[in-house]
């Protein structure tokens, strides 16, 4: 994985979460992959990619001048022959448009200023309205160097020298920092060895770990070095005046208490971690030389019951089997072909992560509003009109109920024939056998093979 790649991976998530539509207080968890559109090959990604680093190196070697497509055409030939100026002219365009990213501004209380913060300043590339040359702006240069400075522990030893230099300048609250960033970068290798031994063709990172395991061991003992070195600079007379004056000075300005112990334990947790690991990077390389590290797969445990249910295993794997897996009475075991169904699929079937919830007491308002006005305007002589007798669709039509505001109604009226709870929950559709067929006045001719009528509950059904 190059660089940029583990930047992508540590920030991907971050902009499900900022794309996300999910309702705030919503009871539905469950999140399923975020379905990505592309060609799914990475290659506007790696033009993107190299197109920023060539246009970083551009950036130092001219103060930051415009560069013109046909030089970043032919650097991007020297990796892609064939590329053509179309799809650098796409790169180019979409890393120069900005899309508004919103956040929310620290230290305001008030919901609504913290969520009214945006910002546009996204694109990646500048590029000139009139000559197409382009250069990086200042979130695209932010965004190379934050990619450049994504490594491994082999770098962290430049690090560890920034304690020293934080204590020879007396910028002492930088120290804990400092140590939490080589920290991180000690713990991600600790836990790369575990998975190597867990499974040691991960990735290829066994070999990585045979090809630089002499200088992960030099950049181990230069920072411990490095830390030992500071950690004795703690116990300095001079060292630990300027400290006193510096922690009263902090705490008059911030409140914030701060003691030498601070420092020396913020080294030590470092200086801990590195004794681990070195340890670990010991034993892998041990058990690498010995031959105990094994290529193990991940075990497709479904296919692997499908193949025993084809085929039988061996007598002495049988014996095996049933001496451990198979119940101490048989006579109640009661094997059932349920279990095994799902085992001897060869398809998974696609499920959707839609949640349909069906609430007829939480309902939403009716979205058309010419049906919320004609139920108000025309709903209580209705309800009135249907208490004295039943009314059939014939008979509505005939006395006007669909004439409503000066214009036709009748989809309206039909919507109450069809749901009886939009006049009252008594109502009922009554059914008679008899078509009908009805002329309307503008022309309109409305049939039917039978009748309905609305009724309240309580009345006799009309035949």
């Amino acid at each position: 994985m190059t660089a940029w790649s583990k930047l992508l991976v540590a920030t991907t998530r971050l902009i499900d979460l900022h794309d996300s539509g999910h309702e705030p207080g919503s009871p539905f968890v469950q999140v399923s992959q975020e379905s990505r559109r592309g060609l799914r090959d990475g290659y506007w990604l790696d033009l993107g990619c190299l197109l920023l680093d060539y246009l970083l190196d551009v950036d130092f070697a001219t103060n930051s001048a415009f560069v013109s497509q046909s030089r970043c055409l032919a650097q991007l030939r020297e990796t892609y022959p064939d590329l053509p100026h179309d799809d650098l002219s796409f790169v180019i365009n979409l890393l120069a448009t900005p899309s508004e990213l919103h956040f929310r501004q620290l230290g305001v209380e008030d919901s609504a200023a913290r969520a009214s913060r945006s910002t546009k300043r996204t694109a990646l590339i500048e590029k000139q309205g009139q000559t197409g040359q382009v250069r990086l702006t200042a979130s695209g240069r932010q965004a190379v160097t934050l990619a450049s400075q994504v490594e491994d522990l082999l770098y962290s030893e430049y690090d560890a020298a920034k304690v020293l230099a934080a204590l020879a300048r007396g910028d002492f609250a930088r120290v804990p920092d400092i140590t939490n960033q080589i920290l991180l970068a000690i713990r991600g290798l600790t836990q790369e060895l575990r998975r190597v031994r867990e499974n040691p063709t991960r990735e290829g990172k066994l070999a990585a770990l045979l090809d630089n395991q002499r200088h992960y061991h030099n950049a181990l003992s230069s920072i411990q070095r490095t830390l030992l070195d500071a950690r004795a600079q703690l116990t300095a007379p001079r060292l630990m005046e300027r400290f006193a004056e510096w922690r009263e000075a902090e705490q008059a300005a911030s409140g914030e208490e701060w003691d030498l112990r601070m420092l020396s334990s913020a080294i030590g947790r470092v200086l801990t971690a590195i004794e681990n690991l070195s340890r670990r990077l010991a034993e892998l390389l041990a058990d690498i030389a010995e031959g105990r590290i094994q290529s193990m797969g991940v075990v497709d445990f479904a296919d692997l019951a499908r193949g025993l249910l084809n085929s039988a295993p061996a007598a002495a794997l049988q014996q095996a089997l049933v001496a451990r897996l198979m119940p101490l009475h048989v006579q109640v075991a009661v094997p059932r072909m349920a279990p095994l169904i799902p085992l001897l699929e060869s398809r998974r079937a696609e499920t959707s992560h839609a949640a349909l919830v069906f609430d007829e007491q939480h309902d939403a308002a009716p979205e058309d509003p010419l049906l919320a006005r004609f139920l108000e305007a025309r709903g209580p002589a209705l309800r009135q009109r249907i208490q004295r007798e039943p009314l059939s669709l014939p008979a509505a039509l005939a006395e006007g109920w669909h004439r409503f505001e000066e214009g036709d109604c009748l989809a309206q009226l039909l919507n109450t024939f069809v749901d009886t709870q939009l006049l009252d929950d008594r109502l009922a559709v009554g059914i008679d056998a008899t078509p009908f067929e009805l002329t309307l006045a503008d022309g309109r001719c409305v049939r039917g093979a039978v009748t309905p009528s609305l009724r309240l509950s309580d009345q006799d059904d009309p035949k």
